[in-house]
């Protein structure tokens, strides 16, 4: 039984690049890590029967983890902990955080993976790793699909198939992201609920988007595959129009595309739930992601550049 939590952990968030909603009725989705989205660092409180503590200032969070507490974050961390036998007083946790909370790109589950971490070791069994946080998910999420989890765990870019073994998708050539949250909030679970109610109204009209989307999933692998950074932003950017279908884009996202691909852009879409939070957009070659980022930088958003590593 573990009777200490380890000095260090961290996990990566997770932008989906292709997939989102349909992966729930079954198709494959394609996420990429954002690496060092969450470090959290444990020390020992002087009274050992002091309840453990998590804060994590950039997600304005400051919490005991107490048995009574009804905040969410305090119960998916305790469950996660407690799942791992890990102590539940004694402990300060302190999170440094480089995304934004509640925006789609996986904070739970980096929350969660980080503190699974702390309690079982970071080179500690992947698969454990997963299941032990999905203990955490469960607490936002009901019955998450465990791509967050998965990525957050693992990093790198991932095939994703609902109740299937998450497996790394090979890239021909280095691919540049920017990011961006349009700070606007999202009901994930809102949204899911409403792609069914209109996927049970309207079957036939929405099974083609859904198997589409898969289209575009298979699509966009092969383009990773060969280093097509083109056709995949197209593929990208026909996400889009097919996610606004079936109802989940907004206003602030289609125009954040539009933003986008008047900056030379390859492609854009929204990533996640859709409603708010972020869209994902591949810069052209060169200077234009610097000129991509500027662009979403005089409109006061903050851009967030990654490139993922053959």
């Amino acid at each position: 039984m573990t009777l200490s939590l380890h000095p260090r952990a961290e996990a990566c968030g997770k932008v989906i690049l292709l997939g989102e909603h349909s992966v729930v009725y079954g198709k494959p989705a394609l996420a990429a890590a954002v690496p060092r989205a969450l470090v959290l660092t444990a020390t020992p409180h002087d009274d050992a029967r002091e309840p453990t503590s998590l804060r994590i200032p950039a997600w304005h969070l400051d919490l005991a983890l107490t048995a009574d507490s009804e905040h969410p974050v305090a119960r998916a961390a305790l469950e996660t902990i407690g799942y791992c036998d890990g102590p539940l007083r004694g402990w300060s946790i302190v999170g440094d955080a480089g995304l934004p909370a509640g925006a789609g790109l996986g904070s739970s589950a980096a929350l969660c993976v980080a503190l699974a971490r702390l309690a079982l070791g970071q080179g500690a069994d992947l698969d454990t790793v997963v299941e032990a946080s999905l203990v955490g998910e469960r607490v936002f999420h009901g019955a998450p699909s465990g791509i967050d989890s998965e990525v957050a765990a693992r990093g790198g870019l991932l095939r994703f198939v609902r109740g299937e073994k998450a497996e790394p998708v090979r890239l021909g050539a280095t691919l540049p992201l920017v990011i961006v949250d349009s700070k606007k909030e999202r009901r994930t679970a809102a949204l899911v609920a409403a792609v069914r109610a209109r996927h049970d109204r309207l079957t036939m009209v929405v099974r083609p988007i859904l198997e589409a989307l898969e289209q575009c999933v298979l699509n966009a692998t092969h383009a990773l595959g060969d280093g097509d950074l083109a056709r995949l932003g197209e593929v990208m950017s026909i996400a889009h129009e097919l996610l606004s279908a079936l109802g989940v884009s907004s206003p602030i996202l289609d125009e954040m595309c539009s933003t986008a691909l008047s900056c030379d852009a390859l492609g854009a879409k929204l990533t996640g739930a859709g409603g708010g939070g972020c869209i994902v957009a591949i810069p052209g070659p060169g200077d234009l992601r610097t000129q991509l980022a500027q662009g979403f930088s005089e409109q006061g958003f903050d851009p967030l550049s990654l490139d993922l590593l053959p």
